[in-house]
């Protein structure tokens, strides 16, 4: 398998995926990060060239998930989820064990 340089990566990028797919919107997912609708819609375009997929197609009035952004989410949402616990556990004080 080849080896992704994650230097390379926003990771913000999977940040910006998980809000559009709550969302099903360009213009909610931006409210949801409190960023510029254009901010997200340059996401997108950047999430779709590194997954070299469409990710989210407009469908009536709702950005719907691609076949591969469904197959994906589990991996990236079960991602995101590990890193916030990690992060959240480790600004956790417990003065009983802290030195």
């Amino acid at each position: 398998m080849k080896s992704i340089n994650l230097a390379a990566i926003d990771l913000n990028l999977l940040v910006a995926f998980e809000a559009l797919l709550a969302q099903r919107s360009v213009s909610k997912a931006a409210e949801q990060l409190q960023i510029g609708q254009p901010a997200m819609s340059a996401a997108l375009s950047r999430l779709r060239i590194l997954f070299d997929d469409e990710l989210f197609v407009r469908l009536g009035r709702q950005m719907q998930p691609t076949l591969k952004a469904q197959a994906i989410a589990p991996g990236i949402l079960a991602a995101l989820q590990q890193i916030r616990q990690t992060v959240t556990a480790s600004q956790t004080f417990e003065p009983s064990v802290s030195d």
